[in-house]
């Protein structure tokens, strides 16, 4: 029934994970919690760690989101422009599991008592930190610049750090749990390994 509306140079599971996506809100709730995750992870100082890996510790966290966020906008943009490509199924297997990564963190930092959110608020709100200059300018009713406005984002998502985070927490297992492939249990002798 796919075979009809899709390339059979597509394998079936890519083109299976591309009607799950078309058919759910997945990846604007992913879109959402990757831009949580840039306002509450230290590049230099938060510990990522993914166990799909050989060696847990990621080296460099920000080779790491550029290519989660990479591969979130050619998923994206595969949905928006109606043009599911081969490797669709792997690459949102491998967002699955960066997503996986996010939720450790998470969990982690809500364990400790959320010590990346605690020094990000502690500098914003030091004798030279970024808060001080933005909230002299509300009393003017001054209209906040760009920089001024994502400082102010970045502030109340680290002093909202733990609700944000375990909202985003529960958001992650629903998205991770899901196969995103369609149900065969009722197809006698269905295998992936048999179709294109």
């Amino acid at each position: 029934m796919l075979s009809k509306f899709f390339s059979t140079d597509l394998p079936v599971s890519s083109r299976e994970a591309f009607e799950a996506l078309k058919n759910s809100q997945d990846l604007n709730k992913i879109q959402e919690i990757l831009s949580h995750f840039n306002e509450l992870v230290h590049l230099k100082n938060s510990t990522l760690t993914s166990l799909a890996r050989s060696n847990p510790k990621i080296s460099n966290n920000q080779i790491f989101i550029m290519e989660m966020e990479t591969r979130f906008h050619k998923l994206r943009d595969a949905l928006q422009n109606e043009k599911p490509y081969k490797h669709l199924f792997g690459d949102l297997c491998q967002l699955k599991e960066d997503l996986q990564v996010i939720l450790r963190y998470y969990q982690k930092q809500i364990d400790e008592g959320q010590p990346i959110a605690a020094d990000h608020m502690r500098r914003a709100n030091g004798k030279y930190g970024e808060l001080r200059g933005i909230t002299s300018k509300f009393s003017s009713q001054h209209v906040l610049s760009e920089p001024e406005s994502d400082a102010l984002i970045k502030y109340t998502l680290n002093f909202c750090a733990s609700d944000v985070m375990k909202n985003d927490i529960a958001v992650i297992s629903e998205i991770i749990q899901k196969p995103h492939l369609a149900d065969h249990s009722r197809d006698s002798g269905f295998s992936y390994f048999n179709l294109k």
